[in-house]
């Protein structure tokens, strides 16, 4: 299975390019694309955005070569402070739907037998989380470029809580943030969390697939969207609420 090094090196020579040639259509030096090439470094996901123009290809061919599907909830989190909070707030106020704003306390468990917690990423969860008057059981599992995830309606949380600890699962953590969200250009929703001990972020999720467009052309669309909000690509989060929370209270 080729590296990111390799699919550039493949695709700079496909395009008749020398190094130096890409570089300066890039703005960087011909040794950083050979340090790329050679997987000394690796390029940033800005960097990855300008690199995949350059050489005709998507963003998620670079990041992830042939893959067989993504995540169809393809989404991003990236943490913002407060000025560029309240920025997009002002923003999207003007500039899309407003869906809701609503206050969400989530409860993540773990399994006593197990971790959830792989190389420093939770890389499954399950939840109990509390939208208004609702009460969603979820799970989730990540793998690279998508994950299942399920979910019910519970209506006793006292007995769900009982029931997941004679199973063997402990609670790990709470997450309590206020979302604001909004549906942006009908295609996607943007939602502005803070979140109680860790600050600000935003999340955009596609919500509605064009028939035409594969999944490498929705993941780069939506990156591209970002950075169109002056968002920073290498601020996106892969971690999550959860994890942050506690390496916080150890």
């Amino acid at each position: 299975m080729s590296n990111i090094g390799t699919r550039i090196s493949e695709l700079r020579k496909k395009k008749k390019l020398t190094q130096l040639e890409l570089g300066n259509i890039i703005h960087v030096s011909d040794k950083t694309i050979s340090s790329w090439e050679s997987n000394r470094t690796e390029p940033s996901l800005n960097d990855i955005v300008v690199l995949s123009e350059a050489i005709d290809t998507t963003i998620t061919y670079l990041l992830y070569g042939d893959i067989d599907k993504l995540d169809l909830e393809t989404e991003i989190k990236i943490k913002i402070d407060e000025k560029e909070f309240n920025y997009l707030n002002d923003y999207m106020k003007n500039n899309a739907t407003f869906l809701k704003t609503i206050n969400q306390l989530d409860t993540y468990y773990n399994p006593k037998h197990r971790s959830f917690i792989e190389e420093d990423v939770i890389s499954e969860w399950l939840r109990i989380g509390k939208r208004g008057g609702k009460l969603i059981l979820n799970y989730k599992h990540w793998y690279d470029t998508y994950c299942d995830e399920y979910e019910v309606f519970i209506d006793d949380e006292k007995n769900m809580d009982r029931i997941l600890k004679v199973l063997g699962l402990e609670r790990l953590v709470v997450v309590d943030k206020e979302r604001t969200t909004y549906l942006y250009r009908e295609k996607y929703e943007v939602a502005l969390d803070k979140v109680k001990s860790l600050g600000y972020f935003i999340e955009i999720e596609v919500k509605n697939y064009e028939a035409s467009k594969d999944p490498y052309i929705e993941y780069d669309a939506l990156l591209r969207l970002a950075q169109e909000l002056h968002l920073d690509l290498n601020k996106i989060d892969k971690r999550g609420y959860p994890y942050h929370l506690i390496k916080k209270n150890k």
